[in-house]
């Protein structure tokens, strides 16, 4: 029944007429996952490869990395800092030859960074808000400081104020770690580092790695890196488009 309902799944996607896709920035990256998955089905080409940066567990509020679990042979580097989110991460890709868990934060120089996330415990009693388990940041974000969301400024602070934790993680830089592991080629390039998005992705070699999509969380990023994000992918020759919080590019 699982494997009736990932075949319809597929099958959804790709029928999904061009004039929407164009004007669907989402539902074109919906459908360039649903054709690796046919690709991988058919066994044409080299094994589907995707580069995850701030990858949470890989399935809450994601609608890219769950398509690892229906391309077939599919592989990953998977980056996440926070040891609450490894440990979901794991459980949700459990083949450790096919999906690598890079325990650390991607920065310009390697070493040790702090990084602000919420107590587990709470987390998992249900004290917070289940979307707080992906806004970990290396960043003074709008949801630490209150600039948009919640924050000094807002009502709801002072109630969660009490399970914000400062940790510190390993870094490391992009080029290390795809370096260390062996990555030749990348199919699908994500970043959602909550507000260090930009310098996660200024770090990636467009003309070595082209990947054939792209998406960027720029949610939190100020409006100078969010335009430094847009010229890099328009310079490299990509078609991009926006759906809520995100940059979808398409080589």
């Amino acid at each position: 029944m699982a494997a009736i309902s990932e075949l319809a799944r597929v099958a959804t996607a790709l029928a999904v007429p061009n004039g929407i896709l164009k004007r669907g920035a989402a539902l074109r990256g919906t459908a360039f996952f649903a054709k690796a998955a046919i690709r991988a089905r058919l066994g044409s080409g080299r094994p589907f490869q995707m580069v995850n940066v701030g990858a949470c567990d890989g399935v809450l509020f994601d609608d890219a990395t769950p398509w690892l679990n229906r391309i077939a042979g599919s592989r990953a580097v998977l980056v996440e800092p926070i040891p609450y989110n490894q440990e979901r991460l794991r459980a949700n890709y459990p083949d450790t030859e096919r999906f690598v868990i890079e325990k650390l934060a991607v920065t310009r120089e390697p070493g040790t960074i702090t990084v602000k996330t919420f107590d587990p415990a709470a987390l998992e009693s249900g004290k917070l808000p289940p979307e707080f388990i992906g806004c970990s940041s290396i960043t003074d974000t709008n949801l630490m400081s209150g600039v948009d969301v919640w924050g000094e400024a807002d009502g709801n602070f002072e109630k969660f104020k009490a399970f914000i934790k400062t940790i510190e993680v390993p870094s490391d830089t992009l080029q290390a770690v795809l370096d260390r592991n062996g990555i030749d080629h990348i199919d699908a390039f994500l970043v959602d580092c909550e507000g260090a998005d930009w310098e996660v992705f200024s770090q990636l070699d467009l003309a070595r790695y082209r990947p054939g999509l792209i998406k960027i969380e720029i949610g939190a990023l100020p409006a100078a890196e969010i335009g430094q994000v847009m010229v890099k992918l328009k310079t490299a020759g990509y078609d991009v488009g926006l759906y809520a919080e995100d940059v979808w590019a398409f080589a």
